[in-house]
């Protein structure tokens, strides 16, 4: 089982980054522009399917997930973490999405 053979999330780091792309695709993939009322559900979605992906690659894990869509409008985006973890074997994966209309950050 592999849940029980990996110990340290840097063994899924490399995994997780491949999954991450890829679950936000199957929702704003074919969304050509921004649209304010759908970003709840947008965010909803993409967070759902990374957590679903998430436990698939490895259950043995508790993982948060965080969403932001914005629309590309020039303005900035910052954002801000802080974390109390075991650096041996916890870990943190972020990925920035965009097309011509908005900026996904997972």
């Amino acid at each position: 089982d592999k849940a029980d053979e990996v110990t340290a999330f840097s063994t899924l780091k490399e995994e997780v980054t491949i999954a991450l792309p890829q679950c936000i695709e199957k929702v704003l993939g074919k969304v050509p522009e921004y649209h304010a009322t759908h970003v709840d559900s947008w965010c909803e979605s993409i967070g759902q399917a990374v957590l679903k992906k998430l436990q698939e690659i490895n259950a043995n894990f508790k993982f948060i997930v965080s969403t932001s869509i914005l629309e590309k409008k020039g303005a900035g985006f910052h954002t801000s973490s802080a974390v109390f973890w075991q650096p041996d074997t916890d870990g943190a994966v972020s990925y920035r999405w965009e097309n011509k209309a908005m900026i996904c950050v997972v």
